[in-house]
């Protein structure tokens, strides 16, 4: 079966790692990182994984544009095992981020991700701020991802307004979300969560049962989680292997395919 992950950073920050605790908090913990595509690697080798998707933490530590610099860089000498994602910043102060500039970028460097850290780089995901990105982005099934780590508000928020929009959850802690994620996979239907942090028993299953596997992508969230825990939890989910197989890498192979760059 082939695995790939959904959602891996690199970059070292500082020695305790940021992470979301059960309550939905950031703490910090002494994780392993890895500097680079190289260190990735080796933990996805270690781990029989064939590819991971990747940011760059100094999309936040740093600057979005130069974060997204560093992860075309490392994607580009992986031999295809790294595929990139940007962050992205509202277009009416960075106008490199204009669908006009943004997009022909990513058709250039291979990007067919985004992910949004608002309050980490100070900014509003919605309407009003991001503006026509957001709107170019929904038409075009680039999926964004967004951490309910920034606030729960901001993911209602803009899937209120921009219900098309195809977003992944990702970096979400480790205690059920049930109550606030059942709702968003009922109302949206491109709504996604990466299963990084998804280690309740049975929590799997149960989303495959009430909205279908084909709702779920297989990631890891390393550094925050080490990869073989979320691995370990998708193969003792006790779900079928087609199943599996779809959370495993066909869903996120879908989405993909389906980018409109």
């Amino acid at each position: 079966m082939r695995f790939i992950d959904a959602s891996c950073a690199i970059g070292y920050r500082t020695v305790n790692y940021e992470i979301v605790n059960h309550e939905h908090f950031y703490v910090q913990e002494r994780v392993k990182q890895a500097r680079d595509g190289r260190e990735l690697i080796e933990e996805l080798d270690f781990c029989g994984i064939s590819q991971a998707v990747i940011s760059h933490n100094a999309m936040i530590d740093v600057d979005p544009g130069y974060g997204n610099k560093l992860a075309a860089e490392e994607a580009a000498g992986s031999g295809g095992r790294l595929l990139p994602s940007w962050a992205i910043a509202p277009p009416v102060t960075e106008p490199e981020y204009a669908p006009t500039a943004l997009f022909p970028a990513m058709q250039a460097a291979g990007v067919k991700l985004l992910r949004a850290y608002p309050a980490r780089n100070r900014y509003m995901l919605g309407r009003v701020a991001m503006e026509p990105l957001l709107g170019e982005i929904a038409s075009l099934r680039i999926p964004l991802y967004l951490s309910p780590s920034e606030g729960w508000e901001p993911i209602y928020q803009v899937l209120q307004e921009y219900p098309d929009l195809t977003v992944i959850l990702t970096n979400y802690g480790l205690w059920s979300h049930a109550r606030l994620t059942f709702p968003l996979l009922r109302a949206y239907p491109n709504f996604y969560i990466e299963t990084g942090d998804m280690q309740t028993a049975g929590e799997i299953r149960e989303i495959c049962r009430l909205f279908g596997p084909e709702r779920l992508l297989f990631g890891s969230g390393f550094p925050s989680n080490a990869i073989g825990g979320p691995l370990a939890a998708l193969r003792g989910s006790g779900i079928s292997e087609e199943a599996m197989s779809a959370i495993a890498s066909r869903n996120l192979l879908r989405l993909l395919g389906e980018v409109a760059l």
